[in-house]
């Protein structure tokens, strides 16, 4: 999940935490050269930690007097240098070792985040990876830059960056994850962002890139190209975007999915939680999908004329979520039916084969094995 602020958390269990929102880059550590200011950071790390809550501190963006380019308006795109980055780095990772994870920049294939090249990407990768290394050992967890996937361009960036190789070695290598951000166009859907990530999945596999894979940051409505248009679902549809989101996610061999996030924003058309951190129904639903997922054996998911089928294991029964995108649906639950569940939670124990309508709102049918 991200969050603005930690210290009011999501009131649901949380396996990971995502300071992309959270206004600890680096700019707000190293408040001058060479001052560090550690009290937001340290805040952050500590309120998730305290929520059971993985962190995972967000290394750039660059300060104004380290940035190639300190006299322009966005200073913190520009590549820093190297002696400044490694210092800080070297720092950050110290400081934290293995409590949380690093990942190296925001969204570098999007302009208003970096204006560098994919090289000077793979450069500072490769240089903070090897500076957490020697920090805190072979334990830590590096993290790629997240990289944005709407659009071509914004594709062949990332397999640009992948195909660096600084020393001799390609900068996958000194990667444990690799983060991306799978939004759809404004319009589209989570099977939409299902197929983003298989697509790249399958694009760097084929330049020798086989490493896990995180779902950084996703949610739907977002505009693209600086618009400020918003879009707006019924709360129905918005709690089942969450459920296949994950759902699709486990599928698509995700390791970790992070939502975007626990706070309510008019440029996105899905909220968790309203103003005050109170849960919204896709919060709700987000402890449902959790309820359904959380540590099964995921089998996967089919597809046939519109009607998904996902299957998971734990325990003494299997789990199968079903939905159609458009239209309905009718299937037959087996006989040994134990359970069906909604999308809100609500639970009907009935038990044995009966008829069931499948709409795009998500159902889960859980049978003895």
């Amino acid at each position: 999940m991200h969050d603005f602020d930690w210290t009011t958390p999501p009131t649901f269990p949380v396996g990971s935490a995502n300071f992309t929102t959270s206004g600890t880059y680096w700019p707000s550590v190293e408040t001058r050269k060479g001052r560090y200011d550690w009290t937001r950071l340290d805040q952050q790390v500590a309120a998730a930690e305290g929520v059971g809550a993985q962190p995972m501190v967000l290394l750039g963006q660059t300060p104004r007097f380290h940035s190639a380019r300190p006299g322009s308006a966005e200073y913190t795109d520009f590549m820093p240098k190297i002696s400044a980055w490694k210092r800080y780095v070297t720092k950050v990772s110290k400081r934290y070792g293995t409590r949380v994870d690093y990942q190296i920049w925001p969204e570098p294939n999007i302009v208003q985040n970096w204006q560098g090249s994919p090289r000077q990407m793979a450069r500072l990768t490769v240089v903070a990876a090897k500076a957490i290394r020697k920090s805190v050992g072979k334990k830590a967890t590096v993290v790629s830059p997240a990289v944005a996937l709407r659009l071509d361009s914004q594709r062949a960036w990332t397999v640009d960056y992948f195909k660096q190789s600084i020393g001799g070695v390609r900068v996958h290598r000194h990667l444990d994850a690799i983060a991306i951000d799978p939004f759809p166009e404004q319009a589209g859907t989570p099977e939409d962002s299902f197929a983003i990530m298989r697509g790249i999945r399958r694009q760097l596999a084929r330049i020798g890139v086989r490493k896990p894979f995180w779902n950084n940051e996703i949610n739907y409505g977002v505009p693209g190209g600086g618009a400020t248009t918003t879009t707006r679902y019924p709360v129905a549809k918005q709690r089942s975007y969450v459920i296949r989101t994950y759902v699709l996610s486990a599928a698509a061999r995700m390791q970790r999915t992070y939502w975007l996030g626990w706070f309510s924003n008019a440029t996105m058309a899905i909220n968790m939680a309203d103003s005050s951190g109170r849960p919204l129904g896709p919060g709700e639903s987000y402890a449902v999908v959790r309820s359904w997922l959380n540590k099964t054996n995921f089998k996967g998911c089919s597809t046939k004329r519109g009607l998904w089928v996902c299957k998971a294991a734990k325990g003494g029964e299997v789990r199968k979520i079903y939905w159609k995108r458009r239209g309905r649906a009718t299937i037959r639950t087996p006989r040994s039916t134990i359970r069906v569940e909604n999308q809100k939670g609500a639970v009907d124990s009935r038990e044995g084969s009966s008829k069931i309508r499948v709409t795009s709102r998500p159902i889960m049918v859980a049978t003895r094995r």
